[in-house]
C-alpha cells in the first residue's frame, strides 16, 4: 500500500500525503509524520484525558473532537474533515469498536486501505464466526444471540463448559466461563456491572495454551512479526495477566498457526495494516479465539521491539509510505506481567525503589499510592499497574518477572501482598523450561508512577 499524493489545490508548500486518522495515540502521529505524511486527528474527548489530548491536538495538523457513541455524527465528522482538508487516506487502528464505521467512510470517499467488509469480519466477533463457519476454517461451535435473556438457553445447547462473551465490548470486559448452572448468578452480577444486555457469542470452551500472532500486511501479503504467549488469570474470568514474545514455540505448532493466520487473514480481504491475532492450541490443532485490525495491547509492541529490534508501530506507516520493513529475527525474549492486587485499602508500599533500579527492567508503571482503595480486577483496563523485561532466554525473563512480583508488595488492610494478588512469601510456581535466544541489547528504562486515574496509550 502506497498512500496517494494529495489533492491538487493544496498550499505549495506542503505537499505531503493527507492522512487521516480517527483515535490515533500520540506516537501514532509523530511516527506518521516522521514517514512524511501531514495527519489529521478525530478522537473522542471522553475516551482519553484532557492533558493526554492536548498532547495530540499540539502533534497533529489538525484536531476535531466528536462523540464516538454518535455513529452518524462521527460519519459526518470524518466525511467533512476529510473533504475540508483533502485528506487522501483514511485509517483507523485504535478501538475496534468505530473502525467499520470509518472505513465505510473511507470506502465512500476513495480514501480506504482496507475494505469495510475485511474490518467488520476482523473487528465483529460474530462475523469473524460466521465467516470461518462458512469455510470450514478452525471450525468451533457458537451460537450469537441478541439479549442476556437468551444466553442461558444458548449455553445449554453449545454446552458445558462454555465462553460467554459480550459481542460489543472489548478488552476482555464480561468475558466469562459459564461451567455450571450456577454460574448464571455469577454471570448476571457482572453483565450487571457492565450495564450491558447484548448481543452475546457464546462459544465452546476451548482447552489450551493461548498465543496471539502479531502481522503486518501489505497489498494482502501477511508478514508475521512473531508469536506471543499470553498468561491469563484464573477463570471464570479472563484477564490477561502477562506476555512473552516471541513465544516459546515447537517448530510445528509455530508454522501451524502461522499458515492458519496467513489463511484467515486472506479469507477476510485484509490487505494492509497490523492485525492481532488470538489463537489456542487444542488437541485439534490452533482454533482462532478473536482477531482485531489494529496492533495488540497491553505493550506487545514494546515486547517486539526489545525481542528484535522491530519498531512496528513505525514499521506501520513505513508501509503506507510504500517501504514495508524486515522483520529481524529476535535475539531477546521480553515480557510483561500485569499487577493484580487483592481489594482493600493500601496502608503501605513497598520495593518499588528496588525494583525501580533493577537493570533489566524496562518499564514499570503502578497505578496506585499508600491510602488509595483497591478495586476488583475485573478485565483488562483495572490493573493495577505492569512491569516489562527482557532477557536473554524465555527462562531468564520469566525468572526477572518472579523477582518483581515478589520484591514489590503493597500492605492492604495490614497483609502484605505481592503484586501478582498472593501472600507475600509464597513461591512462584516454576516456570516450564523453554527454548533460548541470544540476548539483544535493551534501551534505557521508563518508570512510571501514577494515580489510579492515568490512562495511556497501549
Amino acid at each position: 500500500m502506497t498512500a496517494p499524493a494529495p489533492a491538487t489545490g493544496l498550499p505549495p508548500d506542503d505537499d505531503r500525503p493527507r492522512l487521516l486518522m480517527v483515535m490515533p495515540y500520540r506516537q501514532f502521529v509523530q511516527k506518521a509524520q516522521a514517514r512524511g505524511f501531514w495527519v489529521g486527528a478525530i478522537w473522542d474527548p471522553q475516551l482519553q484525558t484532557p492533558e493526554y489530548l492536548a498532547d495530540v491536538r499540539a502533534l497533529a495538523d489538525v484536531f476535531v473532537t466528536a462523540d464516538f457513541g454518535d455513529v452518524e455524527l462521527l460519519r459526518r465528522t470524518i466525511r467533512e474533515t476529510a473533504r475540508e482538508h483533502r485528506a487522501s487516506v483514511i485509517y483507523h487502528i485504535g478501538r475496534e469498536e468505530t473502525m467499520v464505521a470509518a472505513h465505510e467512510v473511507a470506502e465512500e470517499l476513495h480514501a480506504e486501505v482496507n475494505s469495510s467488509a475485511a474490518i467488520r469480519f476482523l473487528a465483529d466477533k460474530h462475523a469473524m464466526r460466521d465467516l470461518l463457519a462458512r469455510h470450514g476454517l478452525s471450525p468451533v461451535s457458537f451460537e450469537a444471540v441478541p439479549t442476556r435473556r437468551d444466553v442461558p438457553g444458548a449455553v445449554e445447547r453449545v454446552g458445558l463448559p462454555a465462553v460467554v462473551k459480550p459481542a460489543a465490548l472489548a478488552g476482555s470486559r464480561g468475558v466469562f466461563l459459564w461451567q455450571r448452572a450456577h454460574d448464571r448468578v455469577a454471570w448476571t452480577d457482572l453483565v450487571d456491572a457492565y450495564g450491558y444486555d447484548g448481543p452475546f457469542l457464546v462459544e465452546e470452551y476451548l482447552r489450551g495454551p493461548e498465543y496471539s500472532v502479531e502481522t503486518l500486511s501489505q497489498d494482502g501479503h501477511h508478514q508475521i512479526v512473531g508469536i506471543t504467549e499470553k498468561l491469563l488469570g484464573a477463570p471464570p474470568l479472563f484477564v490477561e495477566v502477562g506476555h512473552v514474545h516471541p513465544a516459546p514455540l515447537a517448530a510445528h505448532r509455530r508454522h501451524a498457526i502461522e499458515e492458519l493466520t496467513a489463511r484467515f487473514l486472506t479469507l477476510c480481504g485484509y490487505r494492509f495494516g497490523p492485525a492481532h491475532t488470538e489463537v489456542i492450541w487444542t488437541t485439534r490443532g490452533p482454533r482462532i479465539v478473536e482477531s482485531q485490525p489494529r496492533l495488540g495491547g497491553d505493550r506487545i509492541p514494546r515486547l517486539v521491539e526489545l525481542a528484535c529490534g522491530l519498531d512496528i508501530e513505525q514499521a506501520v506507516f513505513a508501509g503506507l509510505a510504500g517501504s514495508p520493513a524486515e522483520v529481524p529475527q529476535p535475539t531477546a525474549t521480553a515480557a510483561v506481567r500485569f499487577f493484580t492486587f487483592p481489594p482493600g485499602r493500601i496502608d503501605s508500599i513497598r520495593g518499588l525503589e528496588k525494583v525501580r533500579k533493577l537493570p533489566y527492567v524496562d518499564e514499570l508503571t503502578l497505578r496506585l499510592r499508600p491510602g488509595d482503595t483497591v478495586e476488583e480486577v475485573r478485565d483488562s483496563k483495572g490493573r493495577h499497574g505492569h512491569v516489562i523485561v527482557s532477557g536473554a532466554t524465555p527462562d531468564q525473563a520469566g525468572r526477572r518477572c518472579a523477582e518483581v512480583l515478589d520484591a514489590l508488595e503493597l500492605v492492604i488492610d495490614g497483609t502484605p501482598v505481592r503484586a501478582d494478588g498472593r501472600a507475600a512469601g509464597t513461591p512462584e510456581p516454576a516456570a516450564a523450561p523453554s527454548r533460548a535466544h541470544p540476548a539483544h541489547r535493551r534501551k534505557a528504562s521508563t518508570v512510571q508512577y501514577s494515580s489510579p486515574t492515568s490512562r495511556r496509550s497501549p
